[in-house]
């Protein structure tokens, strides 16, 4: 074991016991998170520009958000407001812009939305359960850089998605 001081504060002195194992994970996170790459405005701009072709080739009427998140409430459900600490029910399709489907679910499938990617829960949070959406979101509200089974990386994604249930 070792000792790492920090500074006095309150006149008191506050000493942390860590292992070098400790030290060692905390000092390679930091280091993954500051070398982490996030997107351009060039990029960015690019990815809305495949987006919008897709929405227009589609005749689609979604709105953006600020986020560059596409969406649109098909049918606005009565249930119960969903929550990010939801546990949800839902059916969804999800294709990649080129109309390759990667995943459908036709049978309800549970889900906790806090799990989910940034653009699901930035449309379905505040809305009915027995609401049905159409969601296309630019890679950074998505998988992002990830490659995920189907899903290559920096993919803009377009779902379909049927809130059954909240639980």
């Amino acid at each position: 074991m070792f000792e790492v001081y920090l500074r006095q504060i309150n006149s008191h002195f506050f000493i942390k016991r860590m292992t070098k194992r400790n030290f060692l994970f905390i000092a390679l996170s930091l280091i993954l998170f500051t070398a982490c790459k996030g997107y351009s405005d060039k990029e960015k701009k690019e990815f809305d520009e495949k987006i919008q072709k897709f929405i227009k080739k589609e005749n689609l009427k979604l709105t953006k958000s600020s986020s560059g998140v596409y969406s649109s409430v098909i049918v606005k459900g009565k249930g119960k407001e969903i929550r990010y600490t939801d546990n949800i029910r839902v059916m969804y399709k999800g294709k990649l812009l080129n109309g390759i489907v990667f995943e459908e679910r036709n049978s309800p499938v549970q889900m906790t939305l806090k799990n989910l990617i940034p653009a699901w829960k930035e449309v379905l949070i505040g809305k009915n359960t027995g609401s049905v959406f159409m969601i296309v979101t630019p890679p950074q509200m998505g998988y992002g850089s990830n490659p995920i089974g189907e899903i290559p990386e920096n993919s803009c994604l377009f779902f379909e998605v049927k809130v059954l249930q909240t639980l």
